[in-house]
């Protein structure tokens, strides 16, 4: 689904995964969707880095 410009996704996350993005998230100030967003937004810079490095 879309909103805006963000993509929601709806996939089941492990409890252990949940309690540690809560968890890490608290620590930092932030609610644990922001932060799985940070995290994804890096890896996905990371990747296409690494893609555009190898041409």
């Amino acid at each position: 689904m879309a909103y805006g410009n963000k993509v929601k996704f709806h996939y089941d996350v492990p409890a252990y995964i949940k309690k540690e993005l809560a968890e890490t998230a608290k620590k930092l100030g932030i609610t644990a969707t922001e932060l799985l967003t940070r995290i994804i937004e890096e890896e996905h810079q990371r990747v296409k880095g690494t893609v555009q490095d190898s041409k």
